[in-house]
C-alpha cells in the first residue's frame, strides 16, 4: 500500500493503477513474447477528450487501437492505442519470439495485436476491480485501424454531451530490441469514475 502526504488526487489514484495495471500486463507479455519486457508509464493524464490527439502526437495520424466496452455499462470504453509503426514492431516481436516467423499476413497481425490489447486492457481492468470491489465483465476486443482523429470522433459527441474527462496513460513497452510506445485511454462512465476516485482515495489513506 501506498502512502501520500496531503491531498491525494485522481492523478494519485491513477498513478497507482497504472502501476499495478502495467505490473500485471509486464508478466504476462513477457510470457506471451517469451522475453523480458517492462512496460512503464512516462506520462499520466486527465483531460477532456478533444485534447487527446495533441497529447499523444497522433493528430491525423494512422494508428490501430483495441478497445473494450464494458457489459451493462455502455458509457465506458478502454482503448490500447499504438502509432500504425508501433503496433507493426509489437506484432513482430510477438510473431517471432512465440512462433519463430518473421513472414506473417494481415490476419495473424490483427490476432496478436487483438491478445496484446486483451492482456494489456485486462491486466487495467483488473486493478481498477480490486479498486472499486466491482466485477467489470468487458466484451471482446474490437480491432480498429484508421486515422486517430476519426476513430476518437466516436466517442467524442457523448463524452462532450456528458461533460466527462479522458484518463490517459502514456505508456512505453520496453524489450530487447528497443521501445515501444502506445498509450492506455480510459473513457470511464459517470459511476464508475465516482466509484474508482471513491474508493482509491479509500484505499490509499488506509
Amino acid at each position: 500500500m501506498t502512502h501520500m502526504a496531503g491531498e491525494i488526487t485522481e492523478v494519485d489514484i491513477l498513478r497507482e493503477i497504472g502501476s499495478i495495471g502495467a505490473g500485471n500486463a509486464t508478466i504476462a507479455l513477457s510470457e506471451l513474447i517469451q522475453q523480458k519486457i517492462l512496460i512503464t508509464l512516462p506520462g499520466i493524464y486527465v483531460i477532456s477528450p478533444e485534447k487527446v490527439p495533441k497529447l499523444l502526437g497522433f493528430h491525423e495520424m494512422p494508428v490501430v487501437i483495441i478497445y473494450k466496452r464494458l457489459q451493462e455499462n455502455d458509457n465506458c470504453d478502454i482503448l490500447l492505442v499504438f502509432e500504425k509503426e508501433e503496433a507493426n514492431k509489437i506484432v513482430l516481436a510477438v510473431a517471432k519470439n512465440t512462433f519463430g516467423i518473421e513472414d506473417i499476413d494481415e490476419e495473424m497481425k490483427k490476432s496478436i495485436i487483438k491478445e496484446v490489447g486483451n492482456i494489456v486492457i485486462g491486466a487495467f481492468l483488473s486493478a481498477i476491480s480490486n479498486f472499486t470491489d466491482m466485477r467489470l465483465l468487458p466484451e471482446p476486443p474490437i480491432h480498429v485501424k484508421d486515422i486517430f482523429d476519426a476513430i476518437l470522433e466516436v466517442f467524442l459527441t457523448k463524452l462532450c454531451i456528458q461533460n466527462r474527462k479522458a484518463m490517459v496513460f502514456k505508456t512505453c513497452f520496453k524489450k530487447e530490441e528497443g521501445e515501444i510506445y502506445g498509450a492506455i485511454i480510459l473513457f470511464l462512465s459517470d459511476k464508475l469514475q465516482e466509484d474508482l476516485i471513491k474508493r482509491g482515495r479509500e484505499w490509499l489513506e488506509g
